[in-house]
């Protein structure tokens, strides 16, 4: 019976192998479908980072190559998650499904596709991006149009000839919008409340400025609504060495940009007339992200060039008069596919714990539960902003290795 079950081979639960196996705890390595599966399995073909690669970073293997500041594409980190196993001989056990996980006299014991497995901790390491999410409306879509999610998207190829709209406009609706247009399609775009940030400003990259600035560092109890724990993110791209994406320059670009999509009914689109407000709110998120560094750099007496401004993603005077439609006829607009870019769900119900909130979500310090032996990793806001991405995933799960060999010491018959 090894100590621990890690559920989950991505970065979260390598990073806890790795983290463990310093520590001396024997463990093993749960995995459904390979190592980086959401990597490898649920992003486009041009997908690349968002965050720039001297951000990658993993207890005990950093980023090492000749382009700290550039992007590497999602094949090219899948290949590191898969190099950085080997090196550290994970002990991976794969094609392997947890189906349930419920609390023994011993410890815990896991369902799973090949057989029971016991173990006196689990470390759930299976992100918040489990399951694509397609909200009900969709059901309703005529069926003369193509319909699929952002994690089922490829590339522009695999969509018929036509228009193509896509609806959400946080990282991944926006990455997709660029994609669409290089590939020289036209596209709509239903534009959801998202905020974005310039990819550089003031001679940094932006998660520098938010690294330097202390934003992500920020713990969950700072945010205005817990729903933002696991909420879309700013759009921004690494795409072609990383640049800004904004909503005023998809308009400039073409794009036919559409307030949120509330219902559909074959081939038409009810909507609502929030487009202004949520371009607003996109701006504001900018401006108050540019406002924190203006502030930081000035606080710190740093040398910084002058903003330079974002001519071609200012406010757009003529959008004021710009017609919102509440009703669209998709067939009429010559749409084909629609790429639902509505976010993902987690799911944990197949845990046998009482330590989730009342979203589903679980409440842990720092990963460690209130359910002896039970442990997460590798979430948005587990301990702070940067927890649910690759440069914090490392922190926690070495505090995380500390805390489950203390508590294999103070249970050990």
């Amino acid at each position: 019976m090894p100590d621990v079950v890690i559920v989950g081979a991505g970065q979260a639960g390598l990073a806890a192998s790795a983290c463990l196996a310093r520590q001396g705890i024997d463990h093993v390595v749960l995995e459904k479908s390979g190592i980086g599966a959401s990597w490898r399995n649920q992003r486009w073909d041009s997908f690349c980072l968002v965050t720039p690669n001297w951000t990658v970073r993993l207890p005990g293997q950093i980023y090492d190559g000749p382009e700290p500041d550039g992007f590497m594409s999602g094949g090219a980190f899948v290949e590191f998650l898969e190099r950085y196993a080997a090196r550290h001989t994970v002990p991976l056990q794969q094609p392997v499904e947890a189906t349930r996980a419920s609390p023994t006299d011993g410890g815990w014991r896991l369902e799973t596709s090949t057989g029971p497995i016991d173990a006196r901790a689990v470390i759930i390491a299976t992100s918040n991006y489990q399951r694509p999410f397609i909200p009900p409306i969709a059901d309703a879509l005529g069926p003369g149009i193509i319909s699929l999610s952002a994690a089922d998207y490829r590339s522009a190829a695999q969509l018929p000839p036509g228009r193509a709209l896509v609806v959400g406009s946080a990282q991944s609706g926006g990455q997709i919008v660029e994609d669409l247009l290089i590939d020289g399609r036209e596209v709509l775009l239903s534009v959801s409340r998202a905020g974005r940030a310039p990819r550089r400003y003031r001679g940094r990259d932006a998660i520098e400025w938010q690294d330097l600035i202390g934003f992500l560092d920020r713990p969950a109890a700072a945010l205005d609504d817990p729903r933002k724990r696991f909420g879309g993110e700013p759009h921004m791209t690494g795409r072609d060495g990383g640049h800004t994406v904004s909503l005023q320059n998809f308009h400039a670009q073409g794009v036919r940009l559409l307030g949120r999509v509330a219902g559909v009914d074959n081939t038409a689109l009810h909507l609502v007339s929030d487009l202004h407000e949520n371009m607003r709110a996109a701006d504001r998120f900018s401006a108050e992200f540019c406002n924190d560094v203006d502030s930081y750099i000035a606080q710190h007496d740093l040398v910084a060039p002058p903003d330079e401004g974002e001519t071609e993603h200012a406010p757009i005077a003529s959008l004021d008069r710009y017609a919102e439609p509440q009703r669209l006829d998709l067939a009429a607009e010559g749409v084909s596919a629609v790429v639902w870019a509505t976010g993902f769900r987690f799911n944990y119900s197949w845990i046998d714990a009482d330590v989730f909130d009342t979203f589903g979500y679980s409440v842990t310090r720092r990963g460690e539960t209130a359910a002896p032996g039970l442990y997460f990793l590798g979430l948005n806001y587990l301990h702070s902003r940067k927890s649910g991405i690759i440069y914090g995933v490392g922190d926690d799960a070495e505090h995380v290795a500390e805390r489950i060999r203390d508590f294999l010491d103070r249970t050990a018959s």
